[in-house]
């Protein structure tokens, strides 16, 4: 058993986001390092991470944890920002009928945001942070969108050039135009071919 639990242990924490491993990596031998998890707990809380606060914050062994939820019939627990298991406004435990003001547990019906209780480590994968979003290509190309017939905009590279300025691409090749008026400068550029 110490070897499944070992390999789960491995896989859950493996599956968390950094944020996530890096609280679950801080001291908790004492009431002053306790009560810093907390904090950081509910401050990636409130960014929308999804803490179980035993293991996450408290530092409980994660397989012991969840084996221990699904021998009192749990399919789901709340996280840390939904109301508790057996609390008033919460949701009651599995098997007990709800008192009022509680929501009955419902196993097979998960609300949105808990915790789904497994003990299986292939439940787990390993967490892929999303990949960089690809660069925008840097616009070199001075001759914006076409504005109508065959006039185009200028892009701000564009505005550098001067007025008479010929410029050649795939799209053909335009001629600046710098005009001043009562609203200011306007650059375009005409296509001529």
């Amino acid at each position: 058993m110490d070897s499944l639990q070992t390999q789960f242990d491995q896989a859950y924490l493996a599956a968390q986001p950094p944020e996530i491993q890096a609280l679950m990596a801080m001291d908790a031998s004492s009431t002053d390092a306790v009560s810093a998890r907390v904090t950081q707990g509910a401050t990636l809380a409130g960014k929308g991470f999804l803490i179980d606060a035993p293991i996450m914050v408290y530092a409980w062994d994660a397989y012991l944890c969840m084996t221990e939820r699904q021998d009192l019939g749990m399919t789901w627990v709340p996280s840390a920002l939904m109301p508790g298991l057996g609390a008033p406004n919460g949701y009651t435990m599995p098997g007990i009928p709800p008192q009022p003001g509680q929501i009955a547990y419902d196993p097979n019906n998960p609300p949105p945001g808990a915790i789904t209780v497994s003990t299986n480590p292939s439940d787990y994968r390993p967490f892929d942070p999303p990949a960089p979003p690809t660069p925008a290509p840097a616009n070199t190309d001075p001759v914006g969108a076409q504005s109508v017939g065959n006039l185009y905009l200028s892009t701000p590279l564009g505005n550098t050039y001067p007025d008479g300025a010929v410029y050649t691409e795939a799209r053909g090749t335009f001629l600046k135009h710098v005009v001043i008026t009562p609203f200011g400068r306007t650059n375009y550029w005409e296509k001529t071919s």
